[in-house]
């Protein structure tokens, strides 16, 4: 792991574990600076106990607090992304990526964030805050 320079850090990094679910909601969680419990009770999980998400939930969220949001792109590879990012990933992950810095916020990792990504990506949602960030 090769933590990126300060100066490049755009989010508060936060690890899912030892949690194997909510990866969408961390990934929210670093992205609007919001508590995990505030963007998990947006979400309409029904009888489900883990916290599972995709695109519709984030999304969903995203324009609950005013965030606007578009469809989310097909991507080949990071080189395909563009600014800050939400990342749906190989096998069935998500994670926040700020292209413009070349940092990756990975919930799933112990620390962060981080330079570099075994991740593969499968699609990418560009986000832009209501606010400039």
């Amino acid at each position: 792991m090769t933590l990126p320079a300060a100066s490049r850090i755009r989010f508060d990094f936060v690890t899912q574990r030892p949690r194997d679910d909510g990866c969408g909601v961390f990934v929210l969680q670093m992205l609007t600076g919001k508590a995990y419990d505030s963007i998990a009770g947006m979400i309409d999980w029904g009888a489900l106990q883990n916290h599972y998400t995709t695109w519709k939930e984030l999304r969903g969220v995203l324009s609950q607090l005013g965030w606007p949001t578009g469809a989310p792109r097909s991507a080949m590879g990071w080189g395909d992304i563009e600014g800050v990012a939400l990342v749906h990933v190989k096998p069935d992950h998500f994670v926040l990526y700020d292209a413009e810095n070349h940092v990756f916020y990975d919930p799933a990792q112990l620390a962060g964030p981080d330079t570099d990504s075994d991740c593969l990506p499968i699609s990418y949602l560009t986000v832009q805050p209501p606010n400039p960030l």
